[in-house]
């Protein structure tokens, strides 16, 4: 009897990992603008591209309670997203952003260096997500050169499905910006710099 019970258990713990193993998530990103400074740009146009330095175009992993690999993969382009969120911030700087002009000046190009999300599987599941990005901008023949890089980890009780992975990358993303695009930055771009 007590030999039936063990296999019962064992069954339906075996049943319970497989029921809480995920397939390969696609992350809708959708990060904020950052919080912005005093600074005005006063309606100036700044060209602006976002390009990914990274090889590996995926967003991360996810570790199955058996062990299994899960792929993270950005449902949508995910330099769009960044530059939707950097054009924003530089709007509530008073900038006009614009389409990429590589002579246009002022002139800003982000470059993702580091995205990285991986979850590992536990009691709590630990989630950690990387972000580095670099801004290169360009004003009165002059460069700036500006460096952002954010670190968070979270922990949840349960897995984390789509919308709790994306909105933590989210957030580093959003920090990200705000160190990346601060006073100093807009500062140069607005020619006081």
């Amino acid at each position: 009897m007590k030999r039936l019970q063990q296999i019962l258990l064992l069954t339906g713990l075996t049943f319970l990992l497989a029921a809480c193993s995920q397939g390969t998530q696609n992350l809708r990103l959708a990060p904020q603008p950052a919080e912005t400074g005093e600074v005005t740009g006063g309606g100036l146009p700044v060209s602006l591209q976002v390009v990914d330095m990274r090889t590996d175009r995926d967003l991360g992993m996810l570790e199955n309670p058996d062990g299994s690999i899960v792929r993270l993969l950005p449902a949508d382009d995910v330099n769009y997203a960044i530059q939707l969120a950097a054009a924003e911030t530089l709007r509530d700087y008073g900038f006009e952003p614009a389409l990429w002009d590589g002579q246009a000046e002022p002139r800003l190009e982000i470059r993702i260096q580091v995205l990285i999300h991986d979850v590992t599987a536990g009691v709590p599941y630990k989630l950690d997500t990387e972000i580095a990005l670099q801004g290169v901008a360009w004003m009165n023949g002059e460069r700036f050169t500006g460096r952002a890089q954010t670190t968070l980890t979270r922990q949840r009780a349960l897995p984390p499905g789509e919308k709790a992975n994306a909105e933590a990358i989210d957030t580093a993303i959003t920090r990200a910006l705000g160190q990346l695009l601060n006073e100093e930055m807009a500062n140069f771009l607005a020619g006081r710099g």
